[in-house]
């Protein structure tokens, strides 16, 4: 009991932050916005209609499942080591918390926080009860199925916060612990599921090993999975058992993820100098080796032509960012092309993801853009230089094209060889749209990087600005004409693109004139 008092003002602490942050409120109403989408979207197919709220629920339940494991690990991935770089952790052992109660108080103010995702959107979910066609099994596979997600998505973030400092890397760890989580989820699912329901011994692990895609049809289409087992067992009573199995579970992982996350703050909250060992793999690891001579000429003339995006090349993490898509692209192909019978067949589906996948990244990029800048006061220093705003502007765009310009090459290269021998469609205008993409996403980054106040609130309002946005109106373009050409839709989408870009680049502008941009995270 007297821990609980204990930690008791640290939860009210991180509840009252919480409640002035505008990205709470800005979440659930991303979530409603999401799922207004998907219902428009819905509707404009003929879904929604009497009986049809069963096809409706599914596309709301997928949507907040992949909302829930894309927000939640962002949202909570800098939650302690932002603590740790205001220097605020060492005050808080001052006084009788120690880091596990820090740990719970962190994790129940962002798990609430979480929640409000959860319960933001239950209002729309009423509308598939209204249009008919779901049962109550639905209903409490779906909490489960979300329940699980927000509980491992949690600690993916715990975890990643207790152990990283910087934000990037926070952010970085926690999406790769989530993914991690993720297919760990899917996999143990159709065990989990057929515990219950198989009579007799379970199938060999082989034969799921195959079925890859069985966890995430069980976690998104689970309908068709116990609709087939109501027809054949007594009813949907075992599925059910095998959800909540799994759903005991996921709390329990979040559990053993805040102890050993307590633990890691309980190493590492005091401020140590590197040891002889991170010293010596800095060195042996990240110091130049090979072509110094050309690595320093480069590195001057870019200082000379572009001293802004110089502040991006000056480092070797900033540089990683450079050549890691670049072998990530090369990689791909090399496996592609020694296996060429297995890729004709998905080849417009690969490069359609490896485009997206990078467009993604340089949304990332230049969300964050103008951060440390902010931070730090370079900002400031940079509107006082001798620079006008737009040339600030410019010299930033330069250099985020300059990070992905070998990757991005490489991309389209393969994309137009490899469709005269590996494709029967016309590829050109997917090049087209996705150049289109790679061309203004910078520019709208590099707005809301200045409009908001955090990175996760900017970087969503750019994928939500020019890459859904753009392919919302190409939809219903095409369910209003269904006879327009493949010309017509990419004209449609590059010139929505270009007009978005061109509005936000001119209220970009703006911004560092008139000095109105947020300046502190």
């Amino acid at each position: 009991m007297a821990d609980v008092m204990i930690v008791l003002p640290v939860i009210e602490r991180e509840l009252r932050a919480a409640s002035r942050h505008p990205l709470t409120y800005n979440l659930r109403v991303l979530g409603g916005v999401a799922l207004a989408l998907v219902l428009g979207m819905s509707w404009l197919q003929d879904i929604g209609g009497p009986g049809e709220g069963g096809r409706l629920f599914g596309n709301f339940h997928r949507t907040l499942f992949f909302s829930i494991w894309i927000l939640v690990p962002l949202l909570t991935a800098d939650c302690i080591s932002r603590e740790r770089r205001e220097g605020t952790l060492p005050l808080l052992f001052l006084t009788p918390l120690s880091a596990r109660d820090i740990v719970y108080a962190k994790g129940f103010a962002h798990g609430l926080r979480s929640f409000t995702l959860w319960l933001a959107v239950l209002p729309l979910f009423t509308i598939c009860f209204l249009s008919g066609g779901v049962g109550w099994p639905d209903v409490i596979i779906s909490a489960l199925i979300n329940l699980s997600s927000i509980c491992l998505a949690l600690g993916a973030g715990l975890l990643a916060s207790g152990r990283m400092r910087v934000w990037t890397r926070a952010l970085a760890a926690a999406s790769c612990l989530a993914l991690v989580f993720l297919l760990g989820f899917l996999s143990l699912l159709p065990f989990a599921v057929l515990m219950f329901t198989t009579q007799g011994p379970l199938p060999p692990i082989s034969e799921l090993a195959q079925s890859s895609e069985y966890g995430l049809i069980l976690a998104i289409n689970f309908p068709v999975a116990w609709q087939h087992w109501a027809t054949t067992k007594s009813g949907p009573a075992p599925m059910l058992w095998g959800y909540a199995s799994l759903a005991v579970l996921s709390i329990l992982t979040l559990f053993v993820a805040i102890r050993f996350s307590a633990w890691q703050v309980t190493q590492t909250w005091q401020e140590k100098p590197l040891s002889n060992r991170a010293l010596w793999l800095r060195e042996t690891l990240f110091r130049p080796v090979l072509f110094q001579k050309q690595l320093h000429a480069w590195l001057r003339w870019e200082l000379r032509h572009n001293p802004i995006g110089w502040l991006e090349r000056r480092s070797w993490n900033g540089r990683l960012v450079v050549w890691a898509w670049f072998a990530v692209v090369i990689c791909v192909y090399s496996s592609m092309f020694s296996n060429l019978a297995l890729y004709q067949r998905g080849f417009h589906m690969l490069q359609c993801l490896l485009a997206t996948l990078l467009a993604g990244s340089i949304a990332v990029s230049s969300a964050s853009s103008f951060r440390r800048e902010r931070e730090t006061g370079v900002l400031e220093l940079l509107l006082v230089a001798p620079l006008r705003e737009w040339q600030i502007i410019a010299a930033r765009v330069r250099g985020l094209w300059g990070q992905f310009i070998p990757s991005v090459i490489l991309l389209f290269a393969v994309w137009l060889y490899g469709a005269t021998f590996l494709s029967t469609d016309n590829e050109v205008p997917s090049v087209v749209v996705y150049a289109m993409t790679f061309a203004t996403v910078p520019v709208v980054g590099l707005y809301f990087s200045l409009a908001k106040p955090n990175f996760i609130a900017a970087l969503v309002w750019t994928v939500l600005v020019q890459i859904v946005f753009p392919a919302a109106v190409l939809l219903i373009e095409r369910l209003d004409y269904p006879g327009l050409s493949t010309l017509g839709e990419m004209a449609t989408q590059a010139l929505v693109q270009v007009a978005v870009a061109a509005f936000l680049g001119w209220r970009l502008w703006l911004l560092l004139k008139r000095r109105e941009f947020v300046t502190t995270s």
